[in-house]
């Protein structure tokens, strides 16, 4: 089971550095949205997408490595790995740790990452009203005859992007 330990301290160990990444790259996106950085914006999802490759490997591998160690058909969790250790020995502090630290990122990335899709859905609604607003033209138009004139955008353009 040494080799194996190993093996999962280390992929435990990638995950949470690829975590950060993660994290750091949802700042940098709500900075972008808060500072109306478009282009960044766009260039921090674009970062996003190796880092989600990275960890959806390394994820693939834990389970393995997982599998492996539970020599059954369905792999063996952390929690019963650490059980299964002498207590008090460092394999185990040292998997707890990294078990403790791994729910901590994850927890909070979850958290980040919904607190960043709310303030893109709050950012489009304002982005509607204002649209909306000008759309709509307050005061009723008439024409030289005093016939009111069909109310709506004069921009298809406007209309048609909005």
């Amino acid at each position: 089971m040494g080799t194996d330990l190993t093996g999962l301290v280390s992929v435990l160990e990638n995950e949470i550095a690829v975590g950060e990444e993660l994290y750091r790259n949802l700042e940098a996106q709500k900075k972008a949205i808060i500072a109306w950085d478009l282009a960044n914006l766009l260039g921090q999802i674009e970062a996003k997408e190796p880092w989600l490759r990275s960890l959806s490997q390394l994820e693939e591998k834990r389970r393995e490595i997982l599998k492996g160690i539970g020599a059954t058909n369905s792999p063996i969790t952390l929690r019963q790995i650490i059980a299964k250790l002498p207590q008090g020995g460092s394999e185990s502090a040292r998997l707890d740790s990294l078990r403790e630290r791994t729910q901590r990122i994850f927890t909070r990335l979850h958290a980040e990452e919904q607190n960043l899709h709310e303030l893109m859905r709050n950012v489009l609604a304002h982005i509607q009203e204002a649209l909306g607003s000008l759309a709509h033209p307050l005061d009723s138009v008439y024409s030289k005859s005093g016939v009111a004139l069909p109310t709506g955008t004069r921009s298809s353009l406007l209309h048609g992007k909005a």
